[in-house]
């Protein structure tokens, strides 16, 4: 059975109410074999700090309060995998993400990056990853 473990970055995370976009059954819908999302704690602590950088960005604040929301109402539902991991004190928030993709694809596991950023994902296909972003602003791609 083919495994899927689909790494989420910042941006899909407040996808739900950004772009009314419900990417954990989507994605699960469209790819075949067992879908775990896997978020990790570095992600967490950067959507942290920019809301503590930007206190007066409410929009922002509540697409993030809803998208953390959302992960937490259907982690029963999913298989969501909450990983403690944050990036090395020089490393950068993308380097972090493609190093945890390509251990990931090490383990013989069909691996994801989930991203709205373009650099990155430009980044994750050199390296050989695949990657799941919103186009139009209503459909999820898959390359």
């Amino acid at each position: 059975m083919v495994e899927n473990y689909i790494v989420i970055d910042a941006n899909f995370i407040l996808l739900p109410f950004q772009f009314k976009i419900d990417y954990l059954t989507e994605i699960t819908e469209f790819l075949e074999g067992v879908t775990r999302f896997v978020i990790y704690q570095q992600i967490i602590d950067e959507l942290e700090a920019k809301k503590h950088r930007q206190p007066d960005a409410t929009k922002f604040h509540l697409n993030l309060k809803s998208g953390l929301l959302y992960l937490e109402k259907n982690y029963e539902k999913y298989d969501i995998i909450y990983d403690q991991s944050i990036k090395l004190p020089k490393e950068t928030t993308d380097s972090f993400l493609l190093n945890a993709c390509q251990k990931l694809k090490l383990e013989n596991i069909k691996v994801y990056l989930a991203s709205n950023d373009t650099e990155l994902r430009k980044k994750a296909r050199e390296k050989g990853i695949n990657t799941i972003f919103l186009r139009q602003k209503k459909y999820l791609s898959y390359d």
